[in-house]
């Protein structure tokens, strides 16, 4: 389902680029599909992969078409369009990283039930049918800016978790200094009132010296 969509979404993202604010590029080209070469559409699509697939993973279940991977494609079977008679395609797509934050989509399209290896129709007039429902695959933009405002939004938010954490850290550090700090500020307190108390001791001594040395002067001198 995701696959077919997307096809759309190309049409609809250069019809939308005010809306949307971004634009895709399509052109024919070709793919391996379970060894064989087949014919496709490719669309350069400013979306990283994740987002595209979600999109159309989303897009696929309020449609009631569920979408599988095989083989490195994302299969929609039995796919109905409305604006188009509800005809139905299965569709096959591969999605492929294509830079920072782009994609790049390979869509095959067929008739339903219909071997790849041995097709009779051909990609490029099921394709041309196709992009006549271009209005309908406008609703996977709103699917994609709303994907993308979420992971935007919880990116922001880890970012404000991650500067709490810090915060808090550094708070808790904080709060650990201060105690050393007053550890450190009573030791020095003991530390002054030790040093005062041997400062009287050693006047003491020091007196006791002298008294001791004075007396024995004055008893050198009676004799």
């Amino acid at each position: 389902m995701k696959s077919f969509f997307l096809l759309f979404l190309a049409f609809s993202f250069v019809c939308l680029q005010a809306e949307a604010q971004k634009s895709s590029r399509q052109y024919p080209g070709k793919v391996k599909y379970m060894k064989t070469e087949q014919d496709a559409t490719i669309f350069d699509i400013p979306y990283p992969p994740n987002q595209v697939l979600d999109a159309l993973r989303d897009l696929a279940g309020e449609r009631g078409v569920k979408v599988k991977e095989v083989n490195g494609f994302y299969e929609a079977r039995n796919l109905a369009m409305e604006k188009l008679g509800g005809k139905k395609h299965d569709v096959y797509c591969k999605v492929e990283k294509a830079g920072r934050g782009n994609s790049k989509l390979y869509m095959i399209l067929a008739e339903p039930g219909e071997d790849l290896a041995n097709r009779r129709s051909s990609h490029a007039v099921l394709a041309g049918t196709a992009a006549g429902g271009a209005v309908i695959l406008a609703a996977v933009v709103p699917h994609l800016d709303e994907i993308e405002f979420n992971t935007l939004k919880m990116s922001q938010e880890d970012e404000i978790k991650k500067a709490e954490k810090k915060l808090a850290s550094l708070q808790d550090e904080q709060s650990k200094l201060q105690k050393k700090l007053a550890d450190i500020n009573k030791e020095i307190d003991k530390n002054a009132k030790d040093q005062n108390s041997a400062n009287l001791e050693l006047e003491e001594k020091k007196a006791d010296l002298a008294k001791f040395l004075e007396k024995r002067e004055g008893g050198k001198k009676k004799n």
